[in-house]
């Protein structure tokens, strides 16, 4: 890839043809516009002053040229040569001083001008070209100046951002922000490993740079407004490039310089231990995100499950896993989710090594994952699921021995993309619903469950309600004496009613709790031996734990 070179062509980045027009050192000659007023938008990169014939062979491209014509040519032809050779340069503008050598621009200018597209100028009146020369010059710096002061801005507030612990996800995401265009990172060989939007989708966004990818024979390189920067890596290098599109607004100079500065942090991020690995699994969290919010339609799901490297092969069945790693309500610091990268890593490394097709990716809110699997036939989805499920606890308890054990729960297995986001949605919410239920190796999203519907009613006051009417006696009572009927009454619940296996569960004599039983049914007003009481009782001692306010 060639080195970054100035944008000259962004009518942002420097003074234009037409900005330039209104400045007082330029409008002292009283310039009017005789050919190609539809190009006024060029840049200026700099101010050019000549009187000689051959003066496109010293231009490199953006100049505007002053003169007063005499290097035009005296013949029609040699007029027309003269104009074709600046256009061929890329010059600006031309603005010619009549007085001296023209008394009136000749026809041939005017039209070869008007042909190739080259702002032609003429000036009535004599005025010194030093002055526009610096008047030019001192808003071109100026522009360079404010843009190299912005560009230090933004490199302290991304520093500042790593200091804080954020990663190359929070620095591409607020370079998408600060610049109010979408970035990508790409790894060589590898493809995006990364992406943040602005206000663009992300389909479109990736659409939009595969297509303008497609037009490099070799290493990418800025073109078509976009800018694309390499990002070195260890030993001299290139790891990838950094890429801005030009989709939700003009990318100017300012967009260059915050792009280059956001590349050296980049660079530096990438040599902190499973910085990489952390990208890709963000891109595929946001990807299976997408997906379970219906954001894609099932043809680029796929797609973008393909570029993503989840290629399954032959006739098979998409298998959802969520994973809640974050207690309820918890929200980890930036980068925090780095942690759990050994995880995933073991997790990946199991279902590669079984052949079996496998998508991960987390969420930059949180440390929880999302799991795309490929199966054979729905016989296998309950074995895959405990393979998974084994895998990461295996590997929790390797990396991760204080972290607490992780709520994992198995969706249902579809046939094709279409039914695929019911199902992440199923196996992501009863992940986290499932935090506040007794631990099991895994929770299965396609089985109606209990603490899951009471979880689901949790803001129901009618719930509520039922749990205080048919608990509150027995909760007012443990309340005031140190003798507790409560985990007697859960204890006999749990055993169907058996009075002889609930005694030796508490360790009571039969006498000790035929008493507490008497005495619970007396505060309740009920008879413990019916079986829709205990029922009823039962799902008021589940649904407690589920409800905030209820007092132990």
């Amino acid at each position: 890839m060639s080195a970054p070179t100035q944008a000259i062509d962004s009518p942002r980045s420097l003074i234009t043809v037409k900005a330039a027009l209104r400045l007082p050192a330029l409008r002292r000659g009283a310039p009017e516009v005789l050919a190609a007023s539809r190009n006024l938008d060029r840049a200026i990169r700099w101010v050019h002053t000549a009187e000689v014939p051959n003066i496109a062979a010293l231009l490199k491209g953006g100049e505007l040229l002053l003169t007063t014509g005499m290097g035009a040519g005296r013949t029609a032809s040699q007029q027309r040569r003269f104009i074709d050779q600046l256009a061929e340069r890329g010059v600006a503008a031309v603005v010619i001083e009549l007085g001296q050598h023209f008394q009136q621009i000749p026809a041939a200018l005017v039209g070869q001008a008007e042909t190739r597209g080259v702002p032609l100028i003429a000036l009535r009146r004599e005025i010194p070209f030093i002055e526009v020369t610096e008047a030019i010059h001192a808003n071109i710096l100026g522009r360079q100046l404010a843009a190299l002061r912005r560009g230090e801005d933004i490199h302290r507030r991304f520093t500042h951002l790593m200091l804080e612990g954020a990663g190359i996800p929070e620095i591409l995401s607020a370079l998408a922000r600060t610049i109010a265009n979408p970035v990508l990172l790409e790894r060589t060989g590898h493809g995006v490993l990364y992406h943040a939007t602005h206000h663009s989708n992300a389909a479109d966004v990736l659409a939009a740079w595969d297509a303008l990818r497609r037009e490099f024979t070799e290493e990418p390189d800025s073109g078509a407004g976009a800018i694309i920067i390499p990002v070195p890596e260890s030993g001299g290098g290139t790891w990838g490039h950094l890429i801005t599109l030009p989709l939700d607004s003009p990318l100017d100079e300012f967009g260059r310089v915050a792009v280059e500065r956001a590349v050296a942090l980049i660079a530096l991020a990438l040599l902190r231990s499973h910085q990489e690995e952390t990208l890709s699994a963000r891109e595929r969290g946001n990807f299976l995100a997408d997906i379970a919010a219906d954001r894609l339609d099932p043809a680029d799901a796929a797609h973008r499950a393909e570029t993503l490297g989840f290629r399954p092969r032959g006739r098979t069945l998409l298998l959802p896993i969520a994973i809640a790693t974050s207690p309820p309500g918890h929200q980890p610091a930036a980068g925090d989710e780095t942690g759990w990268t050994p995880v995933w890593q073991s997790l990946l490394r199991e279902m590669h090594s079984r052949a079996i097709p496998a998508l991960l990716g987390t969420r930059a809110s949180h440390r929880d994952a999302l799991v795309l699997l490929a199966i054979a036939t729905p016989d296998r989805r309950r074995a895959q699921i405990e393979l998974a499920a084994d895998a990461v606890h295996a590997a929790v308890k390797r990396h991760l021995d204080a972290a607490g054990a992780p709520v994992i729960a198995g969706g249902r297995a579809v046939s094709n993309w279409g039914e695929l986001p019911a199902a992440l949605r199923e196996a992501a919410d009863t992940a986290a619903l499932a935090r506040s239920c007794p631990p099991r190796q895994w929770h299965d999203a396609a089985i109606p469950d209990i603490d899951r519907l009471l979880l689901k009613l949790h803001g129901n006051p009618d719930l509520r309600q039922f749990v205080h009417q048919r608990l509150r006696p027995i909760i007012d009572h443990d309340h005031r004496r140190a003798a507790k009927l409560l985990p007697t009454l859960e204890t006999l619940i749990e055993h169907q009613g058996r009075k002889a296996e609930t005694a030796r569960a508490l360790h009571l004599e039969r006498q000790s709790l035929y008493h507490r039983i008497q005495r619970i049914e007396t505060l309740l007003d009920v008879n413990l031996d019916d079986p829709d009481t205990r029922l009823g009782l039962h799902l008021a001692l589940r649904a407690r734990h589920h409800l905030d306010g209820i007092e132990s």
